[in-house]
């Protein structure tokens, strides 16, 4: 029996030993240390840069990345925040938060140009990536600015055509005037599909059903282009535009050889925008 108190009692004190014993720091607290003199650098990537003047429509994206000069052994939070402009979240969305995780060197933000269909004035915008309570590394904070354009497009729609002095390389003319409807449906922010970019010009030459199909109009801040190609892999291309209210004039041709000169009424009872040509 004595020999059995003995032993509990030495277990009993080696416990004790372990449990206060300085080192192996059994304080109930993490002993992970975190690395001293870590740096971060912010690079633009892509087109960014500090200062640009963008276009709402195109919706650009934007990205860059945050590294570490060496890897830190806890979690890096960066705080990204808008220090001044008028943008809000519907003109502009970014990366309010990034992490770098630890034992890890880099993260990549994003910024995002959004499209609210809205007609407004231009706006302007300045974002902060890093700040001054950015713990467990050394960040300088890099600004980038944006001028958001509006550049609102609202040509859908359908329209009168009156076309004129059609001729094609094969010997076919048609003097018109030939008449009908065209129309504009948006396929993208300022961009829409013509359901006939001939505009009458190819029934006058070839006869009734013949349209030129799959060519678009773009319009880049009412500068205005044909775009892609019709069904032939033709390419269409527009000038003398000449805006006067409710009709929009100009020479069209293809690189087939084919041409006319439309005008394009406006059905809506209001005018053209001031349009050119890019």
């Amino acid at each position: 029996m004595k020999n059995i108190k003995y032993l509990i009692s030495s277990f009993l004190i080696a416990i004790l030993a372990i449990n206060c014993d300085d080192k192996d720091d059994a304080t109930g607290y993490s002993t992970l240390e975190v690395t001293d003199g870590v740096s971060a650098s912010v690079l633009l990537l892509q087109d960014l840069t500090a200062n640009q003047t963008v276009r709402e429509a195109d919706q650009n994206a934007y990205q860059y990345t945050i590294t570490l000069d060496n890897p830190q052994t806890v979690d890096i939070h960066i705080r990204v925040s808008q220090i001044d402009g008028t943008a809000d979240s519907h003109d502009i969305s970014f990366d309010e938060e990034l992490l770098i995780p630890a034992f890890t060197t880099s993260v990549t933000g994003n910024i995002k140009i959004e499209n609210d269909d809205i007609d407004e004035d231009d706006e302007t915008v300045t974002l902060r990536i890093g700040g001054p309570s950015t713990s467990n590394a050394t960040l300088t904070p890099v600004t980038v600015s944006f001028v958001i354009n509006d550049c609102f497009s609202a040509l859908a729609g359908t329209y009168n055509y009156s076309t004129t002095n059609c001729s094609a390389p094969t010997g076919e003319t048609a003097a018109g005037p030939l008449t009908g409807t065209v129309t504009f449906t948006q396929s993208a922010p300022g961009e829409y599909e013509i359901s006939d970019a001939s505009f009458g010009g190819w029934i006058g030459l070839y006869g009734p059903g013949n349209t030129a199909t799959g060519v678009k109009l773009s319009d880049l801040c009412n500068s205005i282009q044909y775009t892609g190609v019709d069904q032939f892999n033709e390419v269409f291309t527009m000038s003398n535009l000449v805006i006067d209210g409710a009709n929009m004039s100009f020479h069209w041709e293809n690189d087939y050889g084919e041409f006319g000169d439309t005008t394009l009424t406006r059905t809506d009872g209001t005018n053209w925008p001031s349009l050119t040509i890019q």
